[in-house]
């Protein structure tokens, strides 16, 4: 069974809501994931490779507006610039930053919490900027309006399944974040196990226009995109 099949998005759910489950692993800390780089060999994709993300089938499945139940066709690049100035969070044994470069992405920034990570990514993909830092805290790292498009695949759904009663905020804290360090009407891409009953309650802040976030279920995951709103007059 691979975690991007629908057998384990259902059993992520169950595990995480009807059993109370959450990983004693601790997904959510820097010392797992300290632990868990320094044996990896090969590259790691959480869900889906990245060349599923490039161009994808999906289905609206948006619990916020009506949707349709057509399947359509959309590709990255649609909600994510190649000219944007993109971060990928959760970089970890992940490929997507070096692919988004070999696919015509001029300016991608990575972010990890483990320096095991982040030292691995600056000899393996030295096109891509690798910074230390933590998903929860990016004001940390870069001011606001740094970005055009932030893509998470893993991240959330980590904290999510790890991070016990604290979840909602931790979550919340990665989404408030994104939504400050985007640019207005840049956009959050956050691939996910779990489903929108879950997980987008968690997503939502005031920064986004909600009016033209969709949730698409794809093949393996599902894709929130999250879309910045204009920033306020003061």
């Amino acid at each position: 069974m691979t975690m991007g099949s629908v057998r384990g998005r259902a059993l992520l759910d169950l595990a995480r809501h009807r059993l109370g489950w959450t990983a004693r692993g601790g997904f959510d800390t820097k010392e797992f994931w300290e632990r868990s780089y320094a044996k990896a060999v090969l590259p790691h994709e959480w869900a889906l490779p990245p060349s599923s993300l490039l161009k994808y089938e999906f289905r609206d499945v948006s619990m916020h507006r009506t949707t349709t139940t057509a399947r359509a066709t959309a590709t990255l690049d649609q909600d994510c610039p190649r000219a944007a100035k993109t971060l990928v969070l959760g970089g970890g044994t992940s490929t997507l930053g070096q692919s988004l470069i070999d696919a015509g992405w001029s300016d991608v920034t990575a972010l990890d919490f483990s320096e095991v990570a982040v030292k691995r990514g600056l000899e393996m993909e030295p096109s891509v900027n690798w910074v230390v830092g933590d998903a929860r805290r990016l004001d940390e790292n870069f001011g606001e309006g740094t970005f055009g498009a932030i893509v998470d695949k893993g991240t959330v759904d980590a904290i999510y399944l790890s991070a016990g009663d604290s979840c909602t905020e931790d979550v919340g804290a990665v989404a408030r974040g994104a939504a400050r360090v985007l640019e207005p009407r840049g956009t959050f891409l956050c691939v996910s196990l779990s489903a929108p009953r879950y997980i987008w309650p968690l997503l939502r802040c005031d920064a986004w226009d909600t009016s033209q976030c969709e949730v698409r279920r794809l093949d393996g995951a599902f894709l929130y995109v999250m879309r910045r709103g204009r920033l306020k007059k003061k």
